[in-house]
Parts: structure tokens; C-alpha cells; sequence
């Protein structure tokens, strides 16, 4: 008896994580732009915030902006974890010139995140009162917000394709 239930015990949990395994797998084979776990972010902002047609266009217009603006002042330039890794291969730690690649890096982007604001700012303004208040305490409230809404994934691998 006592074996007919730990081979049933064993049976189930090799259910249980074939199962979850395949669902966290099959949205990436399948190539699903939004997880199961989460929405389109402009189609939840929409409906979260009762945005019309015009709006909900305009701030899809603006996500594409946005995202094209990113892609374009990575150009070759290295990420930041590149940077990093690059400094911890050295045999001694230099302060120094990864303070002067990091400064590099952050100079390349201009007014990148100027220019971000400055948009978002506007898009903001084309809101009704109530929305743009309900926008604002979303975005204070969840650290990520604006980050989900206004950036779509980046294609597989994490980088831009060049």
C-alpha cells in the first residue's frame, strides 16, 4: 500500500512540473509579445484609465517613439553590465577608466531622457484632469509603471538587433 502511494506521489509531481515548466516555456516558444501572466501595457492603460481612441493611438504612437529614440542612442555603444564585466576581467580594479567609459556612455545618450519627459509631458497634457491625476498616482504608486507602458521588450537576447 505504502508504495502504491509514494509511486502515485511521484507520478503527480512530475505532472505538477512538467506542467509548470511548460507554461513558462511555451509563451517564449510561440513567440507571444505579452506573457500570460501580463497584458499589453497600452491596452490596459487604456482601459485603466478610460483613454479614448485618439489617446490610446497617441500614447501607442508615443511607446514607439520612445522605444526607437532608446534603440538609436545605444548604437554600438556597450551596456552598462558590458562595461562592468569588461573592468571585473582585469587583473587590478581601475576605478578610474571605468568612471571615464561610464561617463562616456552616459554622454552618448544627450538629452535622451530630456526628450522622454518632454513627450511624456505632452501626452499627459492631452489627458482629462482625472485621467492624467489617475496616471500620476499609478506611476508614483508602482515602481515599474512607466517603465512596462513605455518600453516595449526588447527582442530576444536583450539587445536591440543592429
Amino acid at each position: 500500500m505504502r508504495s502504491k502511494v509514494l509511486w502515485f506521489l511521484l507520478v503527480a509531481s512530475l505532472a505538477l512540473n512538467v506542467f509548470f515548466v511548460a507554461g513558462v516555456i511555451w509563451p517564449r516558444l510561440m513567440g507571444h509579445p505579452h506573457p500570460p501572466h501580463g497584458r499589453d501595457p497600452v491596452a490596459a492603460a487604456a482601459e485603466d484609465f478610460a483613454l479614448d481612441d485618439r489617446q490610446e493611438a497617441a500614447l501607442a504612437a508615443l511607446r514607439q517613439r520612445l522605444a526607437e529614440r532608446r534603440d538609436e542612442s545605444r548604437g554600438a555603444r556597450d551596456s552598462f553590465q558590458a562595461l562592468i564585466i569588461g573592468a571585473l576581467r582585469e587583473p587590478a580594479f581601475d576605478r578610474a577608466a571605468l568612471a571615464a567609459a561610464l561617463e562616456q556612455r552616459r554622454a552618448g545618450s544627450g538629452d535622451l531622457v530630456l526628450d522622454m519627459a518632454e513627450d511624456l509631458h505632452g501626452f499627459l497634457a492631452s489627458l482629462t484632469p482625472d485621467q492624467k491625476a489617475a496616471f500620476l498616482e499609478r506611476a508614483e504608486r508602482e515602481r515599474d509603471f512607466l517603465r512596462r507602458l513605455l518600453f516595449p521588450p526588447r527582442p530576444e537576447g536583450g539587445r536591440p538587433p543592429r
